[in-house]
């Protein structure tokens, strides 16, 4: 089996498992530079270990790419490869792959003042487009929506009473998330004022369902009028280590699947990330000076 032959099979499990559209092509990005290095004809079946090391190895000498770009070239390759593996006698060991590990870096914790400036800054034209932004802000920041929830989320699953949505994420799971009080009055000004009555919440300004090209231009357009990182994956990322901050101040404890549930994550070790981060923002908060007792 080719190279291409082989790709197009994996891709095509893929979707029968349900991955968006967007995750496709994220694989399709991040695997061209092994599927170009072999080449679409390559068979396969002589695909040897030495050769995944010098693939491996070239892009190491490609010293434009960063750190993080070079991990998921490698992570994805890996994947591919390990893909192709199963049920078959080959000649390489796609688990040998190291993925390299990426620097970690600390996202923003939107300040309430950060949080006032994000809404203040919200600009459109007519003005229920910027009402529809300002809900979609608010159920990305407070309920953890990524932006393919958002566009896709519907009338019918929003529970006002039970203070509730119910959105469709990756693989086509359906969870539920909540909905606090400010996100649902921004909601409901929203619906009170958009010039259409559809089954989608979140329209553009012609009446159709939004993209999510449209919320990342949004997002985007947003970013360069403030004076700090901004976009939809660090509204979520605000979200949820938030929620495992205020659930130790409130509750004494911090419920990672709990968090997990909310998130919509298939693996326990991506919101602990976030755990992670929370635990330092508490230990920071209620470290105990030294230095203070002494000289107090």
């Amino acid at each position: 089996m080719t190279v291409q032959e082989a790709f197009d099979k994996f891709i095509r499990s893929r979707l029968r498992e349900g991955c968006s559209e967007k995750t496709i092509e994220s694989y399709k990005n991040l695997t061209y530079p092994l599927r170009s290095y072999l080449g679409p004809i390559f068979e396969m079946e002589n695909l040897r270990q030495g050769m995944i090391d010098d693939f491996i190895d070239s892009l190491y000498d490609r010293k434009k790419l960063s750190r993080s770009t070079l991990a998921s070239y490698i992570r994805n390759a890996r994947i591919f490869l390990r893909w192709y593996q199963q049920g078959r006698n080959l000649l390489y060991d796609a688990s040998l792959i190291r993925v390299p590990k990426t620097p970690k870096k600390i996202l923003r914790l939107y300040s309430p003042e950060d949080i006032q400036l994000i809404f203040d800054t919200v600009e459109a034209s007519p003005e229920w487009l910027i009402a529809r932004n300002k809900a979609m802000i608010a159920l990305m920041l407070d309920s953890g929506l990524r932006q393919s929830e958002v566009a896709g989320l519907t009338m019918e699953n929003i529970d006002f009473e039970r203070k509730r949505l119910k959105v469709t994420g990756k693989g086509a799971k359906d969870r539920y998330v909540p909905l606090g009080r400010f996100s649902a009055d921004m909601l409901k000004k929203y619906l009170s004022i958009r010039p259409y009555d559809l089954p989608v919440v979140f329209l553009s300004v012609h009446g159709q369902p939004i993209s999510c090209g449209a919320i990342k231009s949004m997002t985007g357009d947003m970013q360069k009028r403030l004076p700090f990182e901004f976009s939809s994956h660090k509204l979520r990322h605000n979200f949820a280590t938030n929620y495992l901050v205020d659930q130790y101040y409130q509750y004494g404890h911090m419920d990672v699947y709990q968090l997990m549930s909310i998130m919509g994550h298939e693996d326990i070790s991506t919101t602990k990330r976030y755990l992670h981060e929370a635990q330092s923002i508490v230990a920071a908060s209620n470290s105990i000076s030294h230095l203070d007792k002494l000289f107090a």
